[in-house]
Formats: structure tokens, sequence, C-alpha cells
């Protein structure tokens, strides 16, 4: 049986493939936090936001520079209401082109069917180079 938290991020997802700024923001809680790492000033949807009016200012700079190619997602986890999805992602970044091939996991905090905190943790000096254009380094982590 699938939990009520694995089933609000997952309408979540349904959300986000949407792009439907209204309707993702819908799954989040009025006092949401939001935080994915890396420069603001190098990667404008980078960093820590509050509530939906921030979470909006991320994902339009998101959509305004990342075209996503691939989104695969495993078996989400969840213990508590924090959810735990890994996955992988291929994208192409504006202005530079290039393409990010990156695995990534993402936690939310779920409370009464609604987000109440999501953490990205994925490269995000790859991110940065690849958004800026700069090559990747070949060396494995």
């Amino acid at each position: 049986m699938t939990s009520e938290a694995i089933l609000t991020v997952e309408a979540y997802f349904d959300a986000l493939g949407t792009r439907e700024m209204e309707r993702i923001l819908s799954h989040f809680a009025a006092d949401a936090t939001w935080t994915i790492p890396g420069d603001p000033a190098l990667t404008p949807w980078a960093g820590r936001r509050t509530g939906p009016e921030e979470i909006r200012q991320s994902l339009t700079a998101f959509f305004a520079a990342v075209e996503p190619l691939a989104f695969e997602l495993q078996t989400m986890v969840e213990a508590d209401g924090q959810v735990l999805a890994p996955g992988r992602y291929v994208s192409r970044f504006r202005p530079s082109g290039q393409v990010l091939d990156s695995e990534m996991i993402l936690r939310f905090t779920v409370a009464d069917g609604l987000i109440t905190d999501y953490r990205v943790f994925e490269d995000s000096l790859g991110i940065t180079r690849t958004c800026l254009g700069e090559p990747l380094s070949t060396t494995p982590a």
C-alpha cells in the first residue's frame, strides 16, 4: 500500500511535468521551504526559498534555463512523512546548450497532504558548469 506522503509527491511530479505553475504550487504548504544547493548568482533557481511566491520565482528561473530531456525516478521510500525520491535526469541548459546527465535524490517532508519541505541533493557544481558552458570533469566521483 502506498503512503499518503508518497501519493502527495507523485501528484507533485505529475504537476511538475505539466509546468502549470498553479497546479505545481497547490502541492506546497503556505510556509513550505524549498532548497536547491548552489549560488543563485550563477544558477538563479538555486538557494533557499520559503512560501509559494519564492518557490514560484525559483521554478520560473528553472523553466527558463533548463530543457528536460529525460527524467527517471527509482522507487520512492517514506518514513515518518519524509519521502526520498532517487533518480536521474538529462537536461539541456540555456544559454550554453550543454547537456548534463546526472543522478539526484530529492527529499520531501509531507504533512496533511502538502509538501512542507523540499530539498535537492545533486551535482550542483556540474549544473553550474553546464549552465555556464564550462567543461565538465571526466574524473569519476
